[in-house]
């Protein structure tokens, strides 16, 4: 999963890669997480950003076919989210200095590219 997360940051500078792996392991809610990666620093696009993340969550869930979702796809959850948050242009915050942007590749139905890494998980359903 790491080979992924790390894959997805092409682009940025070593020490904006530092910042964005930091924030990741951090203990920071993913709400925290995500404001962190978008480089919002507010409270205004709280709501928002709730949405997208019970949103992005509710569909990994349907697709993993679990109740919960497990703790190590945690911050595929605030990248994956961040990654929906930019490509359906919500909220008014232009990203963080520097662009931290994510190349996940096309969505075609692949969770930004992450269904890779979500098939790890997903359980059959009889």
């Amino acid at each position: 999963m790491l080979k992924e997360i790390l894959a997805s940051l092409e682009g940025l500078t070593d020490l904006e890669r530092a910042e964005v792996l930091r924030t990741l392991m951090s203990g920071q809610t993913v709400l925290q997480k995500v404001k962190v990666l978008l480089g919002i620093t507010t409270e205004d696009q709280d709501d928002v950003l709730e949405y997208v993340i019970q949103t992005v969550q509710t569909l990994v869930l349907r697709y993993i076919n679990w109740d919960e979702l497990p703790l190590e796809l945690e911050n595929v959850l605030a990248v994956m989210c961040v990654s929906y948050y930019k490509a359906a242009g919500l909220g008014t915050t232009a990203a963080a200095p520097g662009a931290v942007t994510f190349n996940l590749g096309n969505d075609n139905g692949d969770f930004f590219g992450w269904k890779t890494v979500l098939n790890e998980y997903r359980k059959l359903r009889w």
